[in-house]
């Protein structure tokens, strides 16, 4: 069973990628390391909502699924299909290896700290707008 959901840049109702256009795209651009956090590019299939009969087709399969750094070509595919579970794997684990993922890798963590540095902030002057407010109420 294969079930590509979304495989490259596509306005609804284009035709999808194929297979061998995500493996060109996988061994020219560095994936999204933000996708790490998501399951890391590869995991078993588990519905959002449970185990239903509508998606029983999907029971030991699994997903692919995430974007690149610098080249949008979003990927979600399911499948059972040894073979290509074997091969979309190697080539994912293979982009992760290289230097351009690296980079990548260290531009998603530091964007990811000054996100939460800029949040701590935020947090920190809506504590002192709050304590003006105490003192003003007295």
């Amino acid at each position: 069973m294969l079930e590509i959901r979304s495989n490259g840049s596509k306005w609804y109702g284009q035709e999808l990628d194929t297979i061998e256009d995500l493996m060109k795209v996988l061994s020219e651009y560095p994936l999204d390391a933000t996708f790490e956090k998501y399951g890391n590019f590869v995991t078993e299939f588990k519905p959002a909502k449970g185990w239903r009969p509508e998606n029983e087709k999907y029971k030991g399969c699994t997903s692919f699924f995430g974007n690149f750094h610098t080249y949008s070509h979003v990927f979600s595919i399911i499948t059972d299909e040894l073979e290509l579970i074997d091969r979309l794997t190697a080539a994912i684990r293979e982009n992760q290896q290289t230097e351009a993922y690296k980079q990548a890798r260290i531009e998603v963590e530091e964007r990811e700290r000054q996100i939460e540095e800029e949040r701590e902030k935020r947090m920190e002057r809506l504590t002192e707008n709050q304590r003006m407010r105490m003192q003003f109420t007295v």
